[in-house]
C-alpha cells in the first residue's frame, strides 16, 4: 500500500473542511494509506515515510512543499489536489478538482509507472524554488499590495482590486537584465518589468510564450523595455486576446538557463505570493520535480 502525505493549506483561497474530508476518503478508497500534513506558519514537516506527495492547495503551497521536502524533491513524486487562487500547474496537468476523480487518476498514474509521469526541472530564485512563476515590476507591485482576506473572499479579483491601487502612484523601477539562454548564447536588457514563466499558463488562462512549460529545460524570461501603464494595459490585453505579445513590440520573449539583475531588486512575486525577499539571479537547481500524472 503506497502512503501518501496529503498536506493542506487551510488558507488557501478555495479551502474546505468538507472537500478535504471527501479527498482523503476518495485517496483511501483507492487503496493508498493517508497521512495529514496540514501547513505551518514556520512551513511544512513532511512525515518522511511518503511514497507520494499530495499538495491540497495552490502554487504557493506546492512551492513551500517543495522547499520542504529538499533532497526528495526529485526522488518523491508529487501530486495536485487543487485547492488554491489559480493552481497554474495542477491546470497544466490536468487534474481535476473532483476528488473522487482525482484519487482515480492518481491511482491509475500510479499504476502506470514513473516513465510515464511528467518531469519538471527545478528552477530557483536564490534559496527560493519556482514551481510556476515569478514577477518583478508593476505585477510584482500589485501581488504585495494583496489583501489576504479580500483574496479569501473574492480569489483572483483581489489582484486586479490591487492594481488599480497602483494606478495613482504607478511604479516604474530600471534594471539591468543579464542572462544565459537556452542554445548558450547572452543577452543583456535595460527593462522595467520581468515575467519568468516556467509553466504553460500565467496569472490564469494565459499563455505568454508558446514555448513555456513544466517539462522544459529552460525559463521563459519575458521582458518589458517600459512598463508604463500604456504600455502594461497593451501588454495585458493582448495577453487576454490571446495575441503574441513579443510581435507587437509589448514585450521580449527568451528561453533561458540563467537570468542575474544588476543589484536587489524588489518587491518579486513568486507562485503567486509576494516574497519580502529581494531577487539577485534565477537560475536551475540541478533537480527534476516528477509530477504524478
Amino acid at each position: 500500500m503506497a502512503v501518501i502525505d496529503l498536506v493542506y493549506n487551510p488558507a488557501a483561497g478555495s479551502f474546505r473542511e468538507a472537500t478535504l474530508a471527501q479527498l482523503v476518503r476518495a485517496l483511501e478508497g483507492e487503496g493508498f494509506d493517508v497521512s495529514m500534513v496540514p501547513t505551518r506558519i514556520d512551513g511544512v514537516e513532511l512525515s518522511g515515510r511518503a511514497d507520494i506527495v499530495c499538495v491540497h492547495g495552490g502554487d504557493g503551497t506546492l512551492r513551500d512543499v517543495v522547499r520542504a521536502m529538499g533532497a526528495d524533491a526529485g526522488r518523491v513524486p508529487i501530486c495536485i489536489a487543487r485547492s488554491g487562487t489559480i493552481n497554474l500547474v495542477a491546470r497544466e496537468l490536468g487534474y481535476p478538482g473532483k476528488p473522487q476523480t482525482f484519487a482515480a487518476q492518481v491511482a491509475a498514474a500510479w499504476k502506470r509507472g514513473p516513465e510515464r509521469w511528467v518531469r519538471s526541472p527545478l528552477f530557483m530564485l536564490g534559496e527560493m524554488p519556482i514551481v510556476s512563476c515569478l514577477s518583478i515590476g508593476p505585477d510584482s507591485a500589485a501581488v504585495a499590495r494583496v489583501s489576504g482576506p479580500l483574496k479569501k473572499r473574492i480569489g483572483r479579483l483581489a489582484y486586479a482590486v490591487a492594481m488599480l491601487s497602483l494606478l495613482r502612484e504607478w511604479p516604474r523601477s530600471p534594471m539591468t537584465v543579464k542572462g544565459e539562454m537556452a542554445d548558450g548564447s547572452t543577452f543583456e536588457d535595460e527593462v522595467e518589468a520581468v515575467i519568468a514563466s516556467h509553466a504553460a499558463l500565467y496569472a490564469g488562462p494565459f499563455q505568454l510564450s508558446p514555448r513555456a512549460g513544466l517539462a522544459t529545460d529552460a525559463i521563459e524570461i519575458i521582458t518589458l523595455q517600459r512598463a508604463s501603464r500604456a504600455g502594461m494595459l497593451a501588454f495585458v490585453i493582448a495577453a487576454m486576446l490571446r495575441l503574441p505579445v513579443d510581435r507587437f513590440g509589448f514585450a521580449t520573449i527568451r528561453s533561458a538557463r540563467r537570468v542575474t539583475f544588476d543589484r536587489c531588486v524588489s518587491p518579486v512575486q513568486v507562485d503567486g505570493d509576494h516574497m519580502p525577499e529581494c531577487a539577485y539571479a534565477i537560475a536551475p537547481s540541478g533537480t527534476v520535480l516528477t509530477y504524478l500524472a
